[in-house]
């Protein structure tokens, strides 16, 4: 990776422009429509707040499948503790673990 890469900004999740140092500009297409007609004006890319209602949807769904998992980890820990060999097992796991 050159200097000048490194010292650019990380671009946007939609189409932007890159200026070269001799002026040369060239679009970074972020959605079909640009990628098809660079001059078009109506860029089909989502904007920010359509990203963010996304991402919220994401970090939703993924707090709901770890809430699910933790509800699965608690009641197979809760069974393994009814076990008469409970303890055993757990300090089993527990050297499982600190062998990975």
């Amino acid at each position: 990776m050159s200097p000048t890469e490194k010292d650019r900004p990380r671009p946007p999740l939609a189409c932007y422009w890159i200026q070269e140092p001799d002026g040369t500009r060239w679009l970074v297409p972020g959605c079909m429509a640009r990628m098809h007609d660079a001059d078009l004006d109506a860029c089909t890319c989502a904007r920010l707040t359509e990203q963010l209602e996304q991402a919220r949807k994401e970090r939703d769904q993924a707090q709901r499948a770890h809430d699910g998992l933790r509800a699965w980890t608690d009641a197979i820990i809760a069974a393994v503790h009814a076990h008469p060999d409970g303890t055993k097992i757990m300090k089993d796991a527990a050297e499982r673990a600190a062998r990975r």
